[in-house]
């Protein structure tokens, strides 16, 4: 049989097994052959070990470019690497061992022997490592390996001194994206942990730490098919392995001096193995012990299919929902499985049936729990879905029914705990804390979830009530205003806000709201009330011109009994008096409304708590005040809107009392017989055409109709009617006498 294919050597194959000794000769020869001897002591050795067919070739090939033989899959599967093959890594001074794998059925029962010496070489002669194994294989102690490195672990303190930290490296295969990392390696490290506790150890050694003399890693490959992600994934993997730039780099504090030069290494090699092939120092059981161990490990496999059946069904259950009591059926499947192991197991040797029976439980433990994550899975949906439909449901309801509506849904995350109680085997092996923790932090976020939403809606409604409350307050005293204007609308303001402010604190306490949160959505009431109330004041402020004319017509329209004046029985004076004392009193409720600012005082709130859900203040929460403060921002009526109104105001207010200086006149002219305007209109009509025919009075016309056309086109209607009046004023005081004196004068002659 070939032993030296020039790019890799069977260091141990059958014959080496059956001899107990190595071809130091071939060996020489291949170190020769393969470039091995030239590089010195600068090197490092990586081991695999694994269950057998689990690809492990593969691994190695892809990692380091090495050539060892695969399964093929087209075939049955069956064992490929026989013992330990050698190789080197082709750009990298990284030797490679391949070891055969374990649980081998091309074994016979009791050659778990070989299984043991094989890896307990290979660690000999490694710098590092490397235990393959699947996901769904973790804590099974054969498929992690756990059996051999106990044994590992225990030999190497006697076997080799120990002059540097080796190197574990779990490589957890088929890794997919739902897998939880951080327990996978708190499992696997927790494991080693307890077999370097369980092992007896050398005195200098009994206090030594574990990670002084071995240092773990755990790594995850995805599954190979997926090409790229698992290609860059080992070249991840390589690099600290193999590039000494690499910041990862494991072998960075390695000392190359205490190597072995492999011009060396075929006779340290031989010595090394023959230690192990004679079992030298190993203190391995005698042969009842290995006979018991193969009879314990066949009734172990025979119990764990007596009860396969059940497991299936459990396990198709729960891929469909949650199982009520599924801690007792899974009590019960370990039951009968133990009921089979103890009637053929327990007349063999007691430490070994002691130790197949914690490794049986060990397993059914570790299936279970692969059956309890479904379990927790199902649980956390039903209780999500149940949530989710209640809240559903809540939406409908008022927003004051809502704490205690939260109260009723807090029974779902007991019941969610109580069902994962029974459904754990031992209180604390499975971490169900962490997952009530976990399920109890996402209930309470989607509720935390629900409630800002009905917030935000309810904040909406409550946002709108308070613009149509300031609309009412502010309308009320804009319909009369009065002296006390702003001071009304500060009281019937603060009375409106501060009742909802406490409701709104009560129901956000009520709701769960975080102290600083409620806060938060405090302060922003106020902002925003207080943001409506200067928007409604801002709105209202555009009738402010209007309602004090009205008033002012009130007052100089009409009498104190309510009823209209009559302008011809008044002398001028009378009207003017009038006038001016229904002026200064809307000019003064104008200057009231001048440079009025707002602005808030805040005050700290004590609060104080009664019995379990009445919240009440023992002092008024936030005040605020109107003002002529100059600094303040919040500005109602400027100078530059104060001047424009009283502007108006004054304009409006002065065609009232032409208006009524009009109406007085109307009587003298209405005194006049209307047979002397007709006479009047006869003895003019030529003077008349005379004028129009005359461009000094055409053109002036002309020119007051455009200024007429002008001041309407500009908005300026008043305008023109103020003219007129002043006309016509004149007219009446100078020019209408003086035309009828004329009269009186040709009458008389």
């Amino acid at each position: 049989m070939i032993k030296n294919y020039g790019d890799r050597y069977h260091l141990i194959d059958k014959k080496a097994l059956e001899d107990k000794k190595l071809d130091k000769d071939q060996l020489v020869e291949f170190v020769k052959t393969s470039g091995i001897s030239e590089i010195g002591k600068n090197y490092n050795i990586v081991s695999i070990i694994g269950s057998q067919s689990t690809g492990k070739s593969t691994l190695l090939n892809q990692l380091f470019g090495t050539k060892f033989d695969v399964q093929n899959r087209q075939q049955s599967v069956g064992q490929t690497t026989v013992g330990i093959w050698i190789s080197k890594d082709v750009q990298n001074n990284v030797v490679v061992l391949d070891v055969e794998g374990s649980d081998s059925v091309e074994r016979k029962s009791g050659e778990n022997m070989v299984e043991n010496q094989t890896a307990l070489m290979a660690l000999a002669m490694s710098h590092c490592f490397i235990i393959n194994v699947f996901l769904n294989a973790l804590g099974q102690h054969t498929s992690c390996q756990l059996s051999i490195i106990k044994i590992i672990m225990q030999q190497n303190l006697k076997l080799f001194q120990q002059d540097s930290v080796k190197h574990i490296i779990f490589v957890v295969r088929d890794w997919d994206e739902d897998a939880n990392y951080e327990e996978a390696s708190r499992r696997l490290n927790g494991y080693l942990l307890n077999i370097w506790n369980e092992i007896p150890k050398p005195d200098q050694y009994k206090e030594t730490d574990f990670h002084e003399l071995f240092s773990v890693q755990v790594v995850t490959l995805v599954y190979y098919k997926m090409k790229k992600e698992f290609a860059d994934q080992t070249n991840e993997l390589h690099s600290k392995l193999a590039n000494q730039q690499d910041p990862n780099f494991i072998f960075k504090d390695y000392d190359y001096e205490k190597n072995v030069r492999w011009s060396d290494m075929p006779q340290y090699l031989s010595n090394i193995w023959e230690v192990i092939s004679n079992n030298k120092d190993l203190n391995l059981p005698n042969e009842k012990i290995l006979i018991s161990n193969m009879r314990c490990q066949q009734i172990k496999l025979e119990a764990l299919e007596g009860v396969k059946q059940l497991n299936e069904d459990l396990n198709n259950r729960v891929r469909t929902k949650f199982v009520d009591n599924f801690a007792k059926e899974c009590q019960t499947i370990m039951n009968i499985a133990t009921k089979i192991y103890d009637k053929d197991a327990r007349d063999y040797h007691i430490e070994v049936y002691k130790e197949k029976e914690k490794e049986l439980k060990d397993e059914l433990i570790n299936r279970f729990y692969t059956y309890f994550q479904k379990q927790i899975e199902q649980l956390k949906q039903y209780y999500m879905n149940m949530l989710s439909e209640n809240l559903e449901t809540l939406k409908r309801e008022s927003i004051y029914n809502l704490p205690d509506k939260l109260n009723e849904l807090d029974m779902l995350k007991l019941q969610f705990e109580e069902q994962l109680s029974q459904s754990v085997i031992e209180k604390g092996l499975w971490q169900e804390e962490d997952h009530i923790k976990y399920f109890k932090q996402q209930f309470d976020n989607h509720l935390k979830a629900f409630v800002e939403a009905q917030l935000a809606n309810f904040k909406q409604q409550l946002d709108n009530i308070i613009k149509s409350e300031c609309d009412k307050i502010v309308s009320q005293q804009v319909l009369n205003i009065s002296p006390k204007f702003w001071l009304q609308i500060e009281t019937d303001y603060y009375s409106m806000i501060f009742d909802k402010y406490q409701k709104y604190e009560v129901l956000l306490t009520g709701l769960r709201v975080q102290q600083k949160q409620i806060e938060d959505y405090l302060n922003k009431f106020e902002e925003d009330c207080f943001h409506n109330l200067k928007q409604v004041i801002a709105v209202a402020s555009g009738r402010f011109k209007d309602q004090l004319f009205q008033q002012f017509k009130a007052q100089f329209v009409r009498a104190s009994d309510g009823q209209p004046r009559n302008w011809q029985k008044l002398t001028e004076e009378e009207i003017f008096h009038f006038y001016t004392d229904a002026r200064d009193k809307v000019f003064s409720l104008l200057d009231l409304l001048r440079i009025r600012k707002i602005k808030f005082i805040k005050q700290s709130a004590n609060l104080k708590q009664k019995a379990k859900t009445l919240i009440i203040t023992s002092s008024q929460k936030v005040q605020y005040e109107m003002s002529s403060d100059a600094d303040s921002d919040d500005v109602v009526l400027n100078d530059v809107f104060y001047t424009q109104v009283k502007m108006q105001l004054a304009e409006d207010i002065d065609v009232q009392y032409q208006d009524a200086i009009q109406k007085h006149k109307q009587d003298f002219l209405q005194n006049i017989p209307k047979p002397f305007w007709f006479l009047l209109l006869f003895f003019m009509y030529d003077d008349v055409l005379r004028w129009m025919g005359n461009p000094l009075l055409l053109y002036p016309i002309l020119i007051i109709l455009c200024f007429i056309g002008f001041c309407i086109a500009i908005g300026l209607h008043s305008l023109p009617k103020l003219a007129f009046q002043w006309v016509f004023k004149t007219l009446n005081q100078a020019v209408i006498p003086l035309i009828f004196g004329g009269i009186s004068k040709l009458k008389g002659s």
